[in-house]
């Protein structure tokens, strides 16, 4: 071999080889890795006496949150706590009797009344006699923190050193800000309402009367890699309601039809839009449909509350029933089975209730059917339908005509790609396709869903917006065009969603925490990430007042009313959980032992509250948005007109801009905005023009839905 040979062998073998370890190092498995918190920024706790040789409990740090100090400690052994706590200033002492502690979080003592200076604390084991440790600590009275008082917000989610935000109140405005401001040397990504945001360990302006969901993401990776499993990724969420209502005057002719003070979401895990919403009959003409979730409320406290359809109730009549089919009605047999049956043996199977509303939704099969699956569910369709004259029929797994190609600016489906749908309305489902033998779903199904599942919220773009922020603007058009489609120009056209996002590259699980009180301690069960409320609320309106209402399925049954009786062990949820007793000592088997008529809620559902404040809000204006007309409005963004076109808001998605619609009747106007991409505490003041021509205002808040109504010329 040559001495050139040699040489380039070399250079190609050590390039394959460098390139190699980059790859790895870039993409490659890290999930072991550790990551500890980068703690040098907080003050060290300097230790005055410790009698802990056999367990070395030392309090490492602190920090200061107002009248509230939170210490880091560190053992060589666990089981220590709860501990009882003295706190020593002047000479005089503070008692904090069996506080508990557990891996993850720093020990916390709030509501101290200590000046400024040198303080020392005690921390004696309860869980080890003989184990304790005194430090000193500097308080700082000045670094006041005026934290919003309790009865005025509610916070669920996770609850660790890893995110703990909290409204503040400052010069008279309300801020939310991050105490935990965690940190280990990983991408860190914040959101609020899925769009990233900067600055919330300084705090960030924010109105009261809303509820905002933060998220934080940690990856030893770029952001944009959150789908590689591979990495080292944490997730935590916290949701927080602020009570109240702004006091901004606005200069518009319109009525704003605001959420109304009477609403809260609901202060334990439980729902209660079914107990405290005012009565209110569902709408004309439109299908709202829920489940039942609190197994103590009966069916009629639903109906009365605007429900036209439901499940899970006690005797509940079919026609006011909602039911969603899975291939579970086939023993879960596969299409490949159901591909040899008869039409006769087909029909065997259209036998089902009366239901209000029967939705298909054959999961795990292809869901472009294949011809001879195809053919025996349109026998299966025509048989219900014939059976059933007054059921609504739809398919949620195989859709309407014109399926929601998800539309977004971030490697989804182009908006400008579609504008032509709007002069050639057409269908884009190969389902809708006649058979050889002419037979279709053409005329057959009378209800057109589309699917407005919460998307991941990444990858991000250079505004922080992600592909959950296109939903809604994607459904809006899916439906118009569905609406074009002559033989489904008489169906009813629904929203079809669901409240959590089901993760599609193995996320990490966001830990929820609960606190039991029998037995006492801290579970913290591991969750689903749920969707912000801006966009439950979003969905939900627009689904009412330009279309025709909404289906919200839910993936659990009716809860009971005891907060403790959660299921844990081996029938638990096989997402897994933590369980930390406040003596230390309370086995897991305590928890849920107690009889009880159902499990408590395993999430705190505010999602379905906001889509029913929806229903209620589009309740208020239902003598116009029935029988009335749609009419997209022209608007003005810096300084120009934006005028409406009938692709108006494919526009909106590619410019991200707002979309603002309207429904006319007589001299009656509904107006109905959102801004789905600025920030999810920016307020945008829009002049709007009206079908009479005159001008006005609406504000456009985060990425709230915004609704008006008001009287033509």
């Amino acid at each position: 071999m040559s001495k050139t040979s040699f040489f380039w062998i070399t250079a190609i073998l050590v390039f394959l080889t460098g390139s190699g370890l980059w790859l790895w190092n870039r993409f490659g498995p890290s999930t072991s890795r550790d990551y500890p918190q980068k703690v040098e920024a907080y003050p060290v706790a300097q230790t005055i006496d410790s009698s802990s040789s056999a367990c070395d409990l030392v309090i490492r740090r602190y920090k200061q949150i107002g009248n509230e100090m939170q210490f880091e400690l560190a053992a060589n052994v666990g089981g220590l706590s709860p501990y009882n706590v003295e706190i020593t200033q002047k000479g005089k002492v503070r008692q904090f009797k069996e506080v508990p502690h557990r891996l993850g979080i720093w020990l916390s003592i709030q509501q101290l009344d200590l000046e400024t200076g040198p303080a020392t604390i005690k921390i004696i084991s309860l869980g080890q006699p003989g184990c304790e440790t005194t430090a000193s600590f500097e308080f700082d009275k000045a670094k006041k923190v005026e934290i919003l008082d309790a009865n005025n917000w509610i916070r669920r989610g996770s609850q660790d050193n890893w995110l703990d935000v909290r409204p503040v109140v400052a010069n008279g405005k309300i801020l939310l800000k991050d105490f935990g401001n965690y940190e280990d040397g990983r991408t860190k990504v914040i959101m609020i309402d899925g769009i990233e945001v900067k600055g919330l360990e300084n705090g960030i302006e924010v109105k009261p009367g809303y509820l905002y969901s933060i998220t934080a993401r940690w990856i030893d990776a770029p952001y944009n890699d959150w789908w590689n499993k591979m990495r080292n990724r944490s997730l935590r969420q916290q949701n927080i309601w602020i009570s109240g209502k702004s006091n901004l005057k606005e200069d518009t002719r319109l009525t704003r039809v605001e959420i109304p003070e009477w609403f809260s979401p609901s202060r334990t895990m439980n729902v209660d839009f079914d107990t405290k919403f005012p009565e209110f009959e569902p709408i004309k003409g439109k299908l709202v449909s829920q489940y039942r979730l609190n197994n103590y409320v009966p069916d009629e406290n639903y109906f009365k509350r605007g429900i036209t359809f439901l499940y899970g109730g006690k005797n509940t009549p079919p026609q006011r029933m909602h039911y969603t089919v899975t291939p579970n009605y086939f023993a879960d047999r596969d299409e490949k089975w159901f591909s040899t049956l008869s039409k006769t043996d087909v029909e065997v199977y259209a036998g089902v209730p009366s239901f209000g509303l029967y939705a298909l939704d054959f999961e795990f099969w292809n869901q472009h059917y294949l011809p001879e699956v195809k053919q025996r569910l349109i026998w299966l369709a025509k048989a219900i339908r014939e059976r059933n004259p007054n059921m609504y029929l739809l398919d949620y797994w195989g859709g309407g005509a014109y399926t929601n190609p998800h539309i977004n600016t971030m490697g989804g489906k182009s908006p400008k790609e579609l504008m032509g749908d709007y002069n050639d309305p057409k269908p884009n489902n190969s389902n809708f396709e006649p058979l050889p033998n002419g037979e279709s779903f053409h005329n057959i199904f009378n209800a057109t869903p589309i699917d407005v599942y919460p998307k991941p919220m990444f990858a991000k773009d250079e505004t922080g917006n992600t592909p959950n922020n296109f939903v809604l603007l994607s459904a809006i058009h899916s439906l118009r065009i569905n609406k074009l489609i002559p033989y489904q120009k008489d169906n009813k056209f629904i929203f079809y969603g669901w409240n959590r996002y089901m993760p599609l590259h193995h996320d990490p699980i966001v830990p929820w925490n609960f606190q039991l009180t029998e037995p006492k301690g801290e579970l913290v069960m591991n969750q689903l990430e749920t969707m912000p409320a801006s966009q439950a609320l979003s969905m939900s309106l627009f689904s009412l007042i330009l279309f025709d209402g909404y289906y919200l399925w839910h993936d659990s049954g009716p809860s009971g009313n005891d907060p403790n009786g959660y299921k844990v062990g081996g029938d638990a949820s096989p997402w897994g959980f933590e369980w930390y007793p406040a003596n230390g000592k309370t086995p897991v088997t305590e928890i849920g032992k107690k009889p009880r008529d159902g499990d408590a809620a395993y999430y705190w559902d505010y999602p379905t509250e906001f889509y029913s404040l929806g229903n209620w809000m589009a309740k208020q204006v239902e003598d116009v948005i029935v029988g009335g007309k749609t009419q997209d409005l022209a608007f003005q963004l810096n300084g120009n007109w934006v005028e409406p076109k009938k692709e108006q808001v494919l526009l909106a998605i590619d410019r991200k801009e707002p979309f603002i619609t309207s429904i006319v009747k007589g001299n009656q106007i509904v107006v109905l905005g959102v801004d789905s991409f600025q920030s999810p505490t920016a307020s945008r003041m829009v002049k709007v023009k009206l079908p009479d021509g005159s001008e006005t205002n609406i504000e456009l808040y985060g990425n709230w839905p915004s609704l008006y109504r008001g009287t033509l010329k």
